[in-house]
């Protein structure tokens, strides 16, 4: 720790924005990111509790991602893939014990064939080339049903597996702490929903006209539109999944793109 460190500490992140990938948080970082007393990290996605090599460079490296304290406010981040990493809610938890938590939970089906859509562009990407998938996302289902071995990042459908992920939250966290959010109402019902997650975070919050709710990020056109036969194959596959991930959050959840 530098002397600048001990005598002007850095802030704690108080609220995270934990996932799921390809649900919104982009967006939503930027729109948190606008209110009044908001500081934010020097970058959105961290990775420092879901990547083991991030996580060896140890808690002063995180910290370095924010601002001092000096001139008052709070300070978060978000990293979606924080829900889906099972040895990130433990080390949240050794860190961050009182910090609040953010899901933003998407239609599975949809956001899988998001995800691929977003791997599938990466063929020659100055960064992520190494991520590219070149299958069709009716090959990478079948494969990923079959249990064919395959990356992590790649597994389109296990991220849609909700309740064992917010689970693992709920074993950690007092409910208080925890938010759970669909991204649908983020679509649908913006304003309500917005205004639900700064009231739980502790932000002022939105007025319908401002500028910053026509905020889009990450945005791509797809190449082809999802079979309706394979979304409707995968709608039942995820319909049980769906059913558990109620029971745990004791209350229905619509993530319904459509509606």
């Amino acid at each position: 720790m530098s002397l600048r460190d001990l005598w002007h500490p850095r802030m704690r992140p108080s609220f995270l924005i934990v996932g799921a990938q390809k649900a919104g948080t982009s967006a939503l970082f930027t729109l948190l990111a606008s209110r009044p007393g908001v500081r934010p990290p020097t970058t959105k996605e961290i990775h420092f509790f879901d990547r083991d090599d991030l996580y060896a460079h140890g808690w002063g490296w995180y910290m370095r991602h924010f601002p001092r304290r000096e001139k008052g406010g709070i300070t978060f981040e978000a990293t979606p893939n924080y829900l889906y990493v099972p040895e990130a809610p433990g080390r949240i938890a050794r860190h961050l014990p009182h910090a609040r938590l953010v899901m933003v939970l998407r239609d599975p089906v949809r956001r899988a064939f998001s995800a691929w859509n977003m791997y599938h562009a990466f063929e020659g990407h100055p960064r992520f080339a190494h991520l590219y998938d070149p299958r069709s996302f009716a090959q990478a289902v079948e494969e990923e049903l079959a249990g064919r071995p395959t990356h992590r990042a790649l597994r389109y459908l296990a991220r849609g597996h909700y309740a064992p992920q917010v689970q693992r939250y709920a074993d950690l966290f007092p409910r208080e702490q925890i938010l759970v959010l669909s991204y649908a109402d983020l679509k649908l019902r913006q304003l309500d929903t917005l205004n639900k997650l700064t009231a739980f975070v502790g932000l002022p919050g939105f007025t319908a006209g401002e500028p910053v709710l026509a905020t889009r990020a990450n945005e791509r056109p797809y190449t082809a539109p999802l079979d309706p036969a394979l979304q409707e194959r995968l709608r039942a596959h995820f319909a049980p999944l769906h059913a558990e991930l109620e029971r745990l959050l004791g209350a229905p959840i619509d993530l319904d793109e459509a509606r």
